[in-house]
């Protein structure tokens, strides 16, 4: 059989094709290796906060349909409890965490009734920026603690991280978000 001089560089083209694809799509092979079944965004309460003030961040958890969190709290001490974990940072400290109630509901898995979370849930941190807290652009960086279950059996735990942004600023900020913070009272803050 004759030497094809073409065929050697077409098995390289195909080959150096099939590992460009290979590449383009790994960072979304891999998030869905992660199994997450929610997503966490945070928010703070003020465009600004200056060094020395109180301010709320709120993180707004959405679970994927077909599937619940246990609240923070379950009433069977087997199941898994759904976490927030700010990490400790040189600019902020936290102050007090506020988990919402959960709504209690049966399923396959479980002969006893359970309290959980469906949908979007908001939980809320009060924080503090320390007095010496430089302006500029900060970061918080943080993780839900969860287990999903769906209606007939439950997967592994897992831990979601996320950043919040927090913006110092030498000047009082103004409030935003009010269709969130408005509904989170913190029990240290009440009168």
């Amino acid at each position: 059989m004759p030497y094809n001089h073409r065929k050697p560089y077409r098995i390289i083209i195909i080959a150096a094709f099939a590992a460009a694809v290979s590449l383009a799509f790994a960072p979304a092979l891999a998030a869905q290796d992660e199994g997450h079944v929610i997503e966490a965004r945070g928010l703070i309460s003020r465009d600004a906060v200056r060094p020395g003030e109180t301010f709320k961040a709120a993180v707004i958890v959405q679970v994927q349909a077909g599937y619940h969190i246990n609240d923070n709290a379950p009433l069977d001490e087997f199941m898994i409890p759904t976490t927030l974990v700010i990490d400790e940072h040189p600019d902020f400290e936290v102050i007090e965490f506020l988990f919402p109630k959960g709504h209690r509901a049966r399923f396959a898995y479980s002969e006893a009734e359970l309290v959980v979370y469906e949908g979007e849930v908001v939980l809320g941190v009060l924080l503090q920026a320390k007095a010496g807290a430089a302006t500029g652009a900060r970061t918080l960086k943080a993780s839900v603690g969860y287990q999903a279950c769906d209606n007939v059996s439950c997967l592994p735990p897992k831990e979601l991280a996320f950043s919040i942004a927090v913006p110092v600023a030498a000047t009082a900020g103004s409030d935003i978000h009010p269709e969130v913070f408005d509904k989170l009272v913190f029990p240290s803050l009440r009168k």
